[in-house]
């Protein structure tokens, strides 16, 4: 019996020799294979290997299929983009969700502020005799405003020393009536 050269480690590099190059890889794509194989029935993993010969012949081998491993090889990145911009989609539908509904709390705050301000406008008009405020501030002279300034400072003086007694007088006009040449100010202001 002769012996056999046995295993022998082999130097990695190009077979310079085309004819020995193409024999290597029919003897070796078919261990390729089989050891690829084993790995997706070991691990569960889907695994698709293909390689061309030197002759421009396809070899090719998939668990499942080539097909289907190739197919969700290429789909990968649409399929995250997808699960992005749906998880993205989420998120902004439910911050518009709750900006819808702080805008609905805002508008019915503000209509019931609205409804508030419009009878406080009716009330204010009552009490001013049928006028409005803004009537009612247009018509006040600065013959008025020195009355009320004096009757004001009256007040705190009184008010200083003890001895504020409330008047029974039925009118403003009554009540704010007082000499103006005892005002200081600008001397137009006074000329009546």
């Amino acid at each position: 019996m002769a012996k056999t050269a046995g295993r022998r480690k082999i130097e990695l590099k190009l077979i310079e020799n085309e004819r020995e190059r193409a024999v290597t890889l029919s003897k070796r794509h078919d261990g390729l294979f089989k050891k690829a194989c084993e790995l997706a029935t070991l691990c569960g993993a889907q695994i698709a290997i293909i390689l061309f010969t030197i002759s421009g012949k396809p070899l090719a081998v998939g668990s499942p299929t080539v097909a289907n491993v190739l197919d969700k090889f290429l789909n990968l990145d649409r399929g995250e983009n997808n699960f992005i911009r749906a998880a993205t989609n989420s998120l902004r539908k439910a911050k518009l969700r709750e900006l819808n509904q702080e805008f609905n709390e805002f508008n019915e705050k503000f209509a019931t502020e609205r409804k508030h301000g419009q009878t406080l406008e009716e009330d204010l008009k009552v009490s001013l005799g049928g006028k409005t405020y803004e009537d009612c501030k247009s018509n006040i002279g600065i013959d008025m405003l020195l009355q009320i300034k004096c009757r004001l400072e009256q007040l705190r003086k009184d008010l200083q020393h003890g001895c504020y007694a409330e008047s029974g007088s039925s009118s403003f006009e009554e009540d704010y009536e007082m000499d103006l040449s005892k005002i200081e100010g600008p001397r137009d202001y006074l000329k009546l």
